[in-house]
């Protein structure tokens, strides 16, 4: 009889030590992540495909995360890409939430945010390429690429190599001045080409002409560019404004190529119209993999998202931003993990493992290259690469075999 109460202490004791958790078993710790997000403004169309972010955050706490013993959640709140929304509303944000990290939008919210991040000790991961005005160094805003100039440049550079013509490539640009990211890159490229491309003969800027965010006819500003005997138009970098470019250029008989980024132009544009050849011949250049690229690990991540962790199954351009900005915001909590414990991650951590880190290419799992990041600038400064998208014959597809470097000497505007 003494064995068997014995035994059945023993048992108990087992049951309340599984119950009570064993080290084994450890409790997990949930951390709140902020995502600002644009659901009624000028990106509403860009925002339903970013969302594709909360999936990669369910992935990794499904995984990586279960191993640590942490557990992330994505809050999104409508700024409507505006940045005194932005503004009035952060306070509010740091107070419900308490965030380590947070996720980004864009120009609007950066210029918001960029100078307040540090006292708050709150760093913010962008998916977009960065900004001049934020090439500083120790700040608390994070883009796993380069500006939209060094991409940009990058694939001005080898279009103009790809001219049988003799002469320097004739640039022109349409952006728009509501946004200071919009008026960046205008100020960034066209430094790029006077001062170095220019004195090569490579290229020069022939006119740049100023529209609304959301405009509904440009062609008096298409005339001019027509004029200026323009070989490429560079920064229609919304929706609104590729479209009215394009049915500029079709009122006036003329296909010039526009250059911007995946989610501004051919591809959400050729979703509404049924066909890519209205676009033959314009190009996008992207930081992050090519939706062309379908053999490939970022392919294959893909799937697994859209299986067991609610990502539409489409894969696209937009979608892809959203992965990658996820990717990148994981793993820099992952690191900052791995350093300091699970349960005592601050955002000064997973700050320092963001502005000190190299996050490789395997980490993030094919769809962006191997990052290197320093204090001397919120994005990597070194080893850039882009992939340039195009239509050809009514396709949409590669018009580079791979990964282009971007340019190194490219210098602060």
């Amino acid at each position: 009889m003494r064995t068997l109460w014995h035994g059945l202490a023993m048992g108990l004791a087992a049951l309340m030590s599984v119950a009570a958790g064993t080290p084994a078993a450890a409790a997990e710790t949930e951390y709140r992540i902020p995502a600002l997000s644009d659901f009624s403004g000028p990106f509403a169309d860009v925002t339903k495909h970013l969302v594709s972010r909360d999936a990669v955050v369910k992935w990794w706490s499904d995984t990586e995360g279960k191993k640590l013993g942490i557990k992330l959640s994505v809050k999104s709140y409508d700024t409507r890409y505006d940045g005194t929304v932005v503004a009035s509303m952060w306070p509010g944000i740091l107070a419900d939430l308490k965030p380590i990290i947070g996720l980004g939008l864009g120009g609007a919210d950066l210029a918001a945010l960029q100078q307040r991040l540090p006292k708050d000790k709150v760093p913010v991961v962008y998916s977009t390429p960065g900004y001049g005005f934020g090439w500083l160094p120790n700040q608390w805003v994070f883009n796993p690429r380069a500006t939209y100039v060094h991409e940009w440049s990058a694939a001005l550079v080898w279009y103009a190599g790809q001219s049988p013509q003799r002469r320097p490539l004739r640039v022109a640009f349409m952006s728009t001045q509501s946004s200071p990211a919009f008026v960046d890159f205008v100020n960034g490229i066209t430094k790029y080409i006077k001062t170095v491309l220019e004195p090569k003969g490579v290229a020069t800027v022939v006119a740049t002409e100023w529209v609304e965010i959301q405009p509904v006819d440009v062609s008096s500003q298409m005339k001019k560019i027509i004029d200026a005997k323009a070989d490429i138009i560079v920064g229609t970098a919304t929706t609104a404004m590729s479209a009215a470019a394009l049915r500029a250029e079709q009122l006036h008989g003329v296909n010039i190529p526009t250059l911007a980024a995946p989610w501004h132009t051919i591809w959400p544009l050729a979703q509404a119209m049924k066909s890519y050849a209205p676009w033959e011949g314009h190009m996008v250049a992207t930081g992050i993999v090519s939706i062309a690229e379908k053999d490939s690990r970022a392919h294959q991540f893909y799937q697994v998202l859209a299986k067991g962790y609610g990502l539409p199954a489409e894969w696209n351009p937009l979608s892809l931003l959203g992965v990658s900005q996820g990717l990148l915001a994981v793993r820099a909590v992952e690191h900052a993990a791995r350093k300091v414990g699970a349960d005592k991650l601050t955002g000064e951590a997973v700050y320092e493992a963001l502005s000190t880190g190299t996050f490789t290419e395997d980490e993030l799992m094919g769809v962006l290259p191997t990052l290197h990041f320093t204090k001397e600038a919120p994005f990597p400064l070194r080893g850039g690469k882009v992939q340039v998208e195009t239509v050809k014959n009514g396709k949409y597809q590669l018009a580079t075999p791979g990964w282009l470097p971007i340019p190194a000497d490219i210098v602060k505007w």
